[in-house]
C-alpha cells in the first residue's frame, strides 16, 4: 500500500513539474508551429528571477508576481531575437528556428550564470498551510502544501489553456495564424502580434512552473535542459499543440519514472531508458501523439 501511495504523489507531483513545462512548449507550437527550444532555459531565468527579487526582500507572493512581468517581457524578448529575423518563413521547411531558439536559451543560461551566479537556488513556498492544513500523511508518504498546490495549479491551467484557445477571440486567432499565417493576415489578423502574445505566455508559464517547482528542488542552470528535453517528450507523446496533451504526456513520464524508482533500487539510472522506450512505443502506435493530430497533405 506504500508503494501505491508513494507511486501516486510521486508521479502526480513530478508529472505536473513536467506538464507545466511542456504546456510552454505546446502553447507555441499550436500557433506557430515552432517547437521554443528555449522554454526550459525560460523556467530556470524566471526561478533565479524570482530568487534575486526575494533576497530583496521582497515576500514570495510579490517576487511570483514580478518573475511572471519579468517573464512575459523575457518571452517577448525570445520571439524579437530568435525569431523574427528569420522574417516570414513556412517552419516546416525553414528549421532555423531550432538553431535561433537553442542558442537563446544557451545565452540567456549564460547571463543568469555571470549576474545571478551559478549556485542552486531554492525559494520559499507560495503558502505553508491551507486553512491550518500544512502536510498529511497516507500510509507513512507525506503530502504537502506545495505539491498540492502544484498538482491543482497544472490542472487549472490546462483547464484554462484549453478554453482560451477554443472560447476565446484570441484562441481562435491563434489557431487561424497556426492554420495559414497568410490568410490570417488577409482576414485582419495582426499575426505579427499573435506570435508574439504566444512567446509572452510562453514565458509566464515558466515563471509559474518556476515557483511551483522550487520548494521541490533547487532552481539550478541544468534544471532548464533536463527538464526541456523531459518536457519535449512529454509534449511529442501527448501530441505537439494539445494543452490536454501535455498533461498527459507529463503523467504518463511521471508515473513511468515514479513506478520505476518504486520498484528498483536503480531508479535514477533506469528511469530516463524506460521513458525512452515507453517514448518510442507511443510513436510507433501514434506517430503524431495521443491527442495529435496527423498533418494532412492537401493537393
Amino acid at each position: 500500500m506504500t508503494d501505491i501511495v508513494q507511486i501516486l504523489v510521486s508521479g502526480l507531483t513530478v508529472g505536473s513539474v513536467i506538464a507545466l513545462v511542456a504546456f510552454g512548449y505546446n502553447l507555441v507550437f499550436a500557433s506557430t508551429r515552432i517547437v521554443n527550444f528555449a522554454q526550459g532555459s525560460m523556467l530556470v531565468v524566471a526561478g533565479y528571477i524570482a530568487f534575486a527579487v526575494a533576497r530583496a526582500g521582497v515576500p514570495i507572493w510579490g517576487a511570483f508576481a514580478l518573475s511572471i512581468v519579468a517573464s512575459l517581457a523575457v518571452g517577448v524578448l525570445v520571439e524579437i531575437v530568435a525569431i523574427k529575423p528569420l522574417g516570414r518563413f513556412d517552419p516546416s521547411t525553414n528549421v532555423g528556428w531550432i538553431l535561433t531558439t537553442f542558442g537563446v536559451g544557451l545565452i540567456a543560461i549564460d547571463l543568469i550564470k555571470k549576474t545571478v551566479g551559478a549556485e542552486a537556488r531554492r525559494l520559499p513556498p507560495l503558502a505553508d498551510s491551507i486553512f491550518g492544513w500544512k502536510v498529511a500523511k497516507i500510509s507513512g508518504v507525506a503530502i504537502t502544501v506545495p505539491d498540492a498546490l502544484l498538482v491543482v495549479s497544472a490542472l487549472l491551467i490546462v483547464v484554462g489553456l484549453e478554453l482560451l484557445q477554443t472560447r476565446t477571440n484570441l484562441g481562435r486567432a491563434f489557431r487561424a495564424v497556426a492554420e495559414d499565417r497568410q490568410i490570417a493576415g488577409l482576414m485582419g489578423i495582426n499575426t505579427e502580434l499573435m506570435v508574439m502574445i504566444t512567446f509572452a505566455l510562453a514565458g509566464a508559464l515558466a515563471a509559474i512552473g518556476a515557483v511551483l517547482i522550487a520548494p521541490r528542488q533547487f532552481v539550478k542552470l541544468d534544471l532548464g535542459v533536463n527538464l526541456g528535453l523531459q518536457a519535449f517528450i512529454a509534449a511529442v507523446i501527448g501530441g505537439l499543440g494539445s494543452t490536454r496533451g501535455a498533461i498527459v504526456g507529463g503523467y504518463v513520464i511521471g508515473f513511468t519514472t515514479a513506478i520505476v524508482s518504486t520498484i528498483t533500487s536503480e531508479g535514477g539510472s533506469w528511469g530516463p531508458v524506460v521513458v525512452f522506450v515507453v517514448f518510442l512505443m507511443v510513436l510507433v502506435v501514434r506517430p503524431a501523439g495521443i491527442f495529435g493530430s496527423p498533418a494532412v497533405e492537401k493537393v
